[in-house]
C-alpha cells in the first residue's frame, strides 16, 4: 500500500469504507481488505497496472451491495463515477476503466471482463477458503431470507455453492492462482456428499444440533427408497414423520434424533456400529432398541422376539418404538379411508396376523408404564381405529343416519385432507395451489367453491377466496365507465391486466390455497366466443389466447369448469327463485354456444394448466358436484406436495 496516494487512500478510508458497515459480514470491510490485498497480488501478473486504480476499484466493487445485491455492480460502479473527488485523482479514461472493472468483477457475469483491471478485481473476488465461503453464504442467507427453516437454509447453500464453485461452476479466475484451484478440487469433494455438506455447514456457522444431524444422516441413508404401501412416496418420509411427532411432544433431542435414524439399521447398508460412531452410545441405544433381529428369521418369531423384548425397554427406547407404530397405522388409516378397501395386500401378513401384532406391541409398550401418556393414549387411538373399526357413531348413528353414502364419500374426502395435512408438515409449497372456477350458471359451480372454501379452511389450511373480477363492486364502480369506452381489444388487455394484479395479490398473501371464480381461462373461453361468432379477429385472437395461456401456465394449477345440458340450467335457475321473468343473458342458445366452446378448447386447457376437469353436471345434484370436484383436485395437491418434498431434499 505504499505505493498508493496517500491523499486518495486518506479520502478512501474515510469516506468509502465505512459505508461497508451496512453490507451483511460476507462483503463487509474484512472482505474489501480481503480483495484489496489479492488486487495487488495479481497486479504482478500484468504490465503497466496503476496501483492507484486497482486500489480504487477494489475499495468500490461492494459499496452497493446492501443497497441491491441483484444490480450492485452497477451501482457500486455509478456511485464511483458519480463521485466528484475521483475526478481529482484520474483522468476520464480511466475513470471509464475503473467504472467498466467495476461492473464486470461479478463471478456470474457471462461476459468475460473488458480490461486487465476487471480480470483482476475479478479474480481477487473469488472466495480461496472454504470455511469463509460458507459464512459468507449463510451471513447472506439469513439476512435475506430470515424465514427459511434449517433443511431449506442448508439446501439453498449446497445448491448455491455447487452452481457457484462446482465442476463447471461459474465462478471463474483469470489470474493464476493456485489456492483457488485447491479451494475449487475441496468444494467438488464435499459437494459430491450431500449429507457430509449439510453436516460441515451447520458446524462452520454453529448451527449444528443433534436432531438435524441425525435428520440429514437418514435422508442420506434411506436415498432411493420408497414406502412399501404407497410407493409414490419416498420412504424418508416416515422417519421424518416420527421424529417430528417425538419432537411434537416434548421429547430429548437424542430421543428425537432416534426416531429420524430408527429405520437405518434395519432398512439401508450402515449398521449399529456406524450410528455410534456418529452419535454416540445412547443413541445407537435408542435405535437399536427399535431395530428388529436377524431377518432370516420367520416373520413371526421375529415379532415374538420384537413383543417380547419391547417390555424389558427402558422408557425412552419404548417412546421411538410407539411413535413408529402411530406413523405407520395413521398413513394405513388414511389408505383405507381414502380406497374405502381394507387391504393388506402390501405385507407379509394379512389383517388378523396385524392385528394381532400390533395389539401385542401396544400391550408391550404400556408394560410397567403410565398408559395414559399422551404418546401412548394416541397410539390407542389409532390402533382402534384400524383394527377395530372405531369411529364418530354420533355422526354415522344421527347425522348421516338416512344418508349413509353421502357420509362415505364425505369420509373419503376427509382422509385425503388429513393427508394433506401431514404432507403440510413435511414441506411448505413455493407458490400457493391456485383453483380456478369457470362454467355456465346453476351447474354447482358457486356451490364447490363455497364448500371447497370450508372444507380446507375447517382443515387448518389458510385459504384465500378472489371474486369474480367482472362482477366486482371495484369494477362496477371504478373501472367499468373507463373500460366500456375502450375498443375490445384494448378492454380485453386491460381486464388481463387487472385479473392479473388481483391474482398477484392473492399469490402474495401468504395463504395456502387460493380459490378464484373466473379469472384467466374464463377470459379465454369468452375470447374464442367472440373469435367464434366472428367479432373478434384471427390475429387479434391468437395474440390474446397465447398470452392468456403463458399467464395461466405460470399462475393457475387447476381449473375446474361446470357445465350442463341447457335446458336443465334453465329449468334450474327458474326453479330455485321467484322470478319467472325472461331471462336476458341466460338463455338456452348462449348456453350451448358456451358448451360447444368448451368441446372446442380442451387442448387449450391441457396447454394452460397442469391439472383441469370439465364436468357435464346435468345428471347431479350440487353436492354430489363439490364431491366430484374435491376428488380430483386432493390427488393433484398431494402429487404437489409430494414432489415439492422431493425438491427439497434433493431426493432420487
Amino acid at each position: 500500500m505504499e505505493n498508493i496516494d496517500l491523499k486518495l487512500k486518506m479520502y478512501v478510508e474515510s469516506n468509502i469504507l465505512p459505508i461497508y458497515e451496512k453490507n451483511d459480514s460476507g462483503h463487509g470491510i474484512e472482505h474489501i481488505k480481503y480483495v484489496i490485498k489479492r488486487s495487488f497480488k495479481f497486479a504482478n501478473q500484468f504490465a503497466d497496472i496503476d496501483l492507484n486504480m486497482i486500489y480504487v476499484i477494489a475499495s468500490f466493487h461492494d459499496i452497493a451491495h446492501h443497497i441491491d445485491r441483484n444490480n450492485h455492480e452497477i451501482l457500486s460502479a455509478k456511485l464511483f463515477y458519480e463521485d466528484k473527488k475521483m475526478k481529482e485523482f484520474f483522468t476520464d479514461e480511466q475513470r471509464k476503466i475503473i467504472k467498466e472493472a467495476i461492473e464486470d468483477h461479478r463471478a456470474s457475469l457471462e461476459h468475460e471482463p473488458r480490461s486487465n483491471y476487471g480480470k483482476i478485481i475479478s479474480s481477487a473476488d473469488r472466495n480461496i477458503d472454504l470455511v469463509s465461503a460458507l459464512k459468507r453464504t449463510h451471513a447472506y442467507t439469513i439476512k435475506h431470507y430470515p424465514d427459511l427453516d434449517l433443511d431449506d437454509i442448508t439446501n439453498r447453500a449446497y445448491e448455491h455453492i455447487s452452481k457457484k464453485f462446482g465442476d463447471d461452476g461459474y465462478a471463474k479466475t483469470y489470474c493464476y492462482d493456485k489456492k483457488f484451484e485447491d479451494f475449487k478440487k475441496n468444494v467438488e469433494t464435499l459437494i459430491k456428499n450431500k449429507y457430509g455438506f449439510a453436516v460441515k455447514y451447520m458446524e462452520v456457522n454453529k448451527i449444528m444440533d443433534i436432531k438435524e444431524k441425525a435428520k440429514m444422516f437418514a435422508i442420506q441413508a434411506h436415498m432411493g427408497q420408497v414406502r412399501k404401501s404407497e410407493p409414490d412416496k419416498p420412504m424418508i418420509m416416515h422417519p421424518i414423520g416420527v421424529g417430528q411427532l417425538l419432537e411434537s411432544f416434548g421429547y430429548d433431542d437424542n430421543v428425537v434424533a432416534a426416531g429420524y435414524l430408527h429405520d437405518v439399521v434395519e432398512d439401508t447398508k450402515y449398521t449399529i456400529q456406524d450410528i455410534e460412531k456418529e452419535f454416540g452410545k445412547d443413541i445407537a441405544n435408542l435405535v437399536m432398541g427399535a431395530s428388529e433381529p436377524d431377518k432370516s428369521l420367520s416373520w413371526e418369531d421375529r415379532k415374538r422376539h420384537t413383543i417380547e423384548e419391547t417390555k424389558k425397554l427402558s422408557l425412552r427406547n419404548k417412546l421411538v418404538i410407539c411413535a413408529d407404530k402411530i406413523n405407520n397405522l395413521e398413513d394405513l388409516f388414511l389408505k383405507f379411508e381414502k380406497s374405502g378397501n381394507r387391504d393388506f395386500s402390501a405385507f407379509k401378513r394379512g389383517e388378523e396376523s396385524q392385528r394381532w401384532y400390533y395389539t401385542s406391541i401396544y400391550e408391550s409398550l404400556i408394560s410397567g408404564e403410565d398408559k395414559d401418556l399422551p404418546i401412548f393414549l394416541k397410539l390407542k387411538d389409532i390402533l382402534d381405529k384400524v383394527f377395530y373399526k372405531k369411529e364418530n357413531l354420533f355422526l354415522r348413528d344421527t347425522i348421516f343416519v338416512d344418508n349413509q353414502d353421502y357420509y362415505a364419500k364425505l369420509r373419503k374426502l376427509h382422509a385425503g385432507k388429513i393427508e394433506l395435512q401431514r404432507l403440510k408438515s413435511l414441506v411448505t409449497l413455493s407458490k400457493p395451489f391456485v383453483i380456478e372456477f369457470t362454467g355456465t350458471p346453476r351447474t354447482g359451480k358457486t356451490t364447490t367453491i363455497n364448500n371447497l372454501y370450508d372444507f380446507f379452511k375447517k382443515g387448518g389450511f389458510e385459504v384465500s377466496l378472489v371474486e369474480e373480477f367482472t362482477t366486482s363492486k371495484y369494477y362496477k364502480e371504478e373501472l367499468r365507465s373507463k373500460f366500456d369506452s375502450m375498443s375490445c381489444s384494448d378492454r380485453d388487455l386491460a381486464i388481463l391486466e387487472e385479473i392479473y394484479k388481483q391474482l398477484q395479490v392473492a399469490l402474495a398473501s401468504g395463504k395456502e390455497i387460493i380459490l378464484i371464480d373466473r379469472s384467466i381461462n374464463d377470459r379465454q373461453i369468452w375470447n374464442y366466443r367472440r373469435f367464434a361468432r366472428g367479432d373478434m379477429p384471427k390475429e387479434q385472437y391468437l395474440m390474446a389466447r397465447d398470452k392468456y395461456s403463458l399467464i395461466s401456465k405460470e399462475l393457475i394449477d387447476f381449473l375446474v369448469i361446470t357445465y350442463a345440458d341447457s335446458l336443465i340450467s334453465l329449468r334450474r335457475d327458474y326453479t330455485s327463485s321467484l322470478a319467472l321473468e325472461q331471462r336476458s343473458f341466460l338463455n338456452q342458445e348462449n348456453i350451448d354456444e358456451y358448451n360447444n366452446c368448451l368441446n372446442s378448447l380442451q387442448g387449450l386447457f391441457a396447454d394452460s394448466v397442469d391439472s383441469y376437469m370439465l364436468l357435464d353436471t346435468s345428471n347431479m345434484n350440487m353436492y354430489d358436484v363439490s364431491i366430484e370436484a374435491t376428488s380430483q383436485i386432493l390427488p393433484v395437491i398431494r402429487k404437489r406436495y409430494i414432489k415439492a418434498f422431493q425438491q427439497k431434499y434433493n431426493l432420487k
